[in-house]
């Protein structure tokens, strides 16, 4: 799929109000990855692996918003991101993988370990650096 068949599909549209979301996104990405930290205490790795990518998920919003779209689609809002953010192209394309991990676990039944859960817990606080930096460069 590309960005032209995201938005012809209605998976990816411009939105005049997408702006106004960005600080919502980041507060929910900022309490999804404390609930990951928790979680990954109590030994709750596909939990902690979940929430780190609905995390990963919010501040990924959060720079869409930026850019004046909203989503109905987790791969369309990767594939769009790499499109508004090329030079951040290896970084968005861990995080898809991560978005196909997240689908594998809960859906398909995987299974997560510390390691794993340690892994993306900590690509998503990179991720939100990263993002939180972008954002306000572009203030």
């Amino acid at each position: 799929m590309t960005f032209e068949d995201c938005l012809r599909k209605g998976l990816i549209k411009k939105s005049e109000s997408a702006k106004e979301r960005v600080e919502q996104s980041l507060s929910l990405g900022d309490r999804f990855s404390k609930s990951a930290e928790n979680n990954l205490e109590m030994q709750e790795y596909e939990v902690c692996e979940i929430i780190s990518y609905n995390a990963l998920f919010h501040y990924a919003r959060a720079l869409l918003f930026n850019a004046g779209y909203i989503e109905r689609s987790h791969a369309c809002l990767f594939l769009s991101l790499k499109r508004f953010y090329p030079e951040q192209r290896e970084l968005l394309d861990k995080a898809d993988k991560i978005r196909l991990e997240r689908h594998n676990l809960q859906y398909s039944g995987f299974s997560a370990d510390k390691e794993s859960a340690k892994f993306v817990l900590e690509f998503v606080k990179e991720f939100e650096r990263t993002a939180k930096k972008l954002l306000k460069n572009q203030k």
